[in-house]
């Protein structure tokens, strides 16, 4: 005769040891596993046999919850049981549940969200990327989306909500993401070196901040972030990053100094005597830094002026965040080695460091100082420093004089 549950014990991430159950519908499906929060057999037999006696042996046996239903708070910032879950192993960022939240209401509430969560298999979710590339969608998009369900779907069947996990039966589709074709080191010259005030509308700030970006790798919600206290001789201490949700911690979670050349600590440091120990890239005195859609016009613009027209920067995917390729290219090429490249540009897995490397072998070699090489003008002279006649200004490119829509389109896994 068959019993209405199964015990076994499982060992949790703590390392304690706990005891599961099974437990069978009425047509003999098994069900489950479900914790008992136990740890000894006896006292958890005793505890199913309680549910079996008030009825919630099998939880909401007759209510399997629509995708709608499960979806609804499961991204909510302060009540999520999820990412309460999640926070109790790792730091999570508002971000990475806002972006969750808006994949569900655009992409996945659409087609799932009738759904009851048992009838959503691997085939299920297969046909789900076949109506999503119809629609238009690349692969590498689909795949963010993926993840956000698979998330979620995971979840439910770790909590008993389904018998099984159906992302064991489909997986993600090939990438094909855009190439970036990024800056050269003539193009880098003809922008930062040659001409910089003709380039740059003498914008010291959008100037200098696209610079920062290119020789330290830093993120631009970083370069936000950053502020005068945190400026010295010779390097900068990355602590922060500054975006939509506010000042907090670096996407990495990490605190790092990065050492930076002297053409580069100069432009910081006539910032910092404006702002103070404030935000550095500031047009208020420091108390709130400019937003990354100036500084994506401002690079725009500049491009612009050294030839590289609209459908030429589209071609070749340039943005703000290309100079993070841009910067880890030129490290490699210098002969850094990948822990010391990772060291500035804080990626944590060599796969990454690989992603944001675009160089022909044939051109790697040996350099001292990578930085101070790109500085240094076609005939070997750094550029001549700004006279004290000739000040440039803290001036920012008015917002409509570009049309958002031309932008080119941010990548919202850019590390």
């Amino acid at each position: 005769m068959r019993n209405d549950f199964t015990l076994f014990p499982r060992v949790v991430p703590s390392g304690k040891k706990v005891i599961y159950y099974y437990a069978y519908d009425d047509k003999g499906k098994r069900l489950g596993p479900w914790s008992t929060g136990l740890e000894s057999k006896t006292a958890a037999r005793n505890y199913c046999n309680r549910l079996i006696k008030a009825g919630v042996l099998l939880p909401n046996k007759n209510e399997m919850p629509t995708f709608a239903i499960w979806a609804d708070g499961f991204w909510d910032w302060d009540n999520s049981p999820y990412l309460k879950d999640r926070r109790k192993r790792r730091v999570l960022t508002e971000n990475y549940a806002s972006f969750g939240a808006r994949v569900v209401r655009k992409n996945l509430m659409p087609y799932f969200g009738e759904m009851k969560l048992d009838t959503i298999t691997g085939e299920v979710i297969d046909g789900w990327l076949d109506y999503m590339i119809g629609e238009g969608y690349k692969n590498t998009s689909c795949n963010s989306y993926y993840s956000t369900l698979q998330t979620m779907i995971k979840y439910a069947a770790k909590k008993g909500v389904i018998a099984r996990d159906p992302f064991l039966d489909v997986e993600k589709l090939v990438n094909d993401a855009d190439e970036r074709i990024i800056i050269t080191q003539d193009e880098f010259k003809a922008l930062f070196v040659d001409n910089w005030k003709m380039v740059w509308n003498n914008d010291l700030l959008v100037c200098t901040a696209n610079k920062l970006a290119a020789l330290s790798a830093m993120r631009c919600s970083e370069i936000l972030g950053l502020k005068g206290e945190f400026v010295y001789d010779e390097h900068i201490h990355v602590c922060a990053q500054y975006d939509r949700f506010g000042y907090r911690l670096t996407k990495t979670k990490t605190k790092e100094n990065i050492a930076l050349a002297e053409d580069i600590m100069t432009d910081l440091k006539k910032l910092k005597a404006v702002n103070g120990n404030g935000f550095i890239f500031s047009i208020d005195g420091g108390e709130k830094p400019v937003n990354e859609r100036q500084l994506l016009i401002g690079f725009s613009k500049a491009l612009g002026k050294i030839g590289i027209n609209e459908d030429e920067r589209k071609r070749r995917n340039l943005d703000v965040h290309a100079w993070r390729h841009f910067c880890n290219t030129e490290l490699l090429k210098g002969g850094l080695s990948v822990p010391q490249v990772q060291a500035v540009t804080r990626h944590k897995s060599l796969r990454m460091t690989e992603n944001y490397a675009h160089f022909d072998p044939t051109e790697f070699s040996k350099a001292l100082d990578v930085q101070k090489d790109l500085l240094k003008s076609k005939a070997g002279k750094k550029q001549t420093a700004v006279k004290t006649d000739d000040k440039p200004v803290l001036r920012l490119v008015k917002p409509d004089e570009i049309d958002p829509d031309e932008l080119p389109r941010r990548r919202r896994k850019a590390s």
